[in-house]
């Protein structure tokens, strides 16, 4: 995101790479959604989009029967690993405005499983999200201010 920010990337993404990893986060499992966003998958570049994808899959909701990502029946094995991955994506680098958002939707879309989950296995995933959130946050507005003082240095 800072590179983008700054101007510094020029290099775009074709849609057939787009595509690509299009394909991959619909097949994966959340063990390798993780691994994308740590850069562990050589094949894809962690970017904002990268971020964005992973975050719109575990946020997404079938229109027709209303089921989610995640459901209440799935075990605490899933639950875990799907809170870590959007711990892992508020704690990148390539975090956006738009991934906020979308991390902010996961918190409210999934608080029902979040606090069941806290109560039975005395956690504070609730609280652990809303800090990465508020990471999040923070680096943005770090590097907008960043930005600011730029225009001031490049205006004088």
């Amino acid at each position: 995101m800072l590179k983008k920010l700054l101007g510094k990337e020029k290099e775009f993404i074709s849609k057939n790479d787009t595509k690509q990893l299009a394909e991959y986060i619909a097949k994966a499992g959340l063990t390798e959604l993780r691994s994308l966003l740590l850069g562990q998958v050589t094949r894809f570049k962690v970017d904002e989009n990268t971020v964005i994808e992973v975050l719109k899959k575990l946020t997404s909701q079938d229109e027709n029967t209303k089921k989610r990502f995640l459901e209440k029946d799935d075990n605490d094995t899933k639950l875990k690993k799907a809170f870590d991955t959007v711990i892992t994506a508020a704690k990148s680098k390539e975090v956006s405005v738009e991934a906020v958002e979308l991390i902010e939707k996961f918190m409210r879309m999934y608080k029902d499983l979040i606090d069941d989950y806290d109560l039975r296995n005395k956690q504070v995933y609730m609280h652990k999200l809303a800090k990465a959130a508020e990471h999040s946050l923070s680096f943005i507005e770090q590097i907008l201010n960043y930005l600011n003082k730029l225009s001031v240095i490049n205006k004088g």
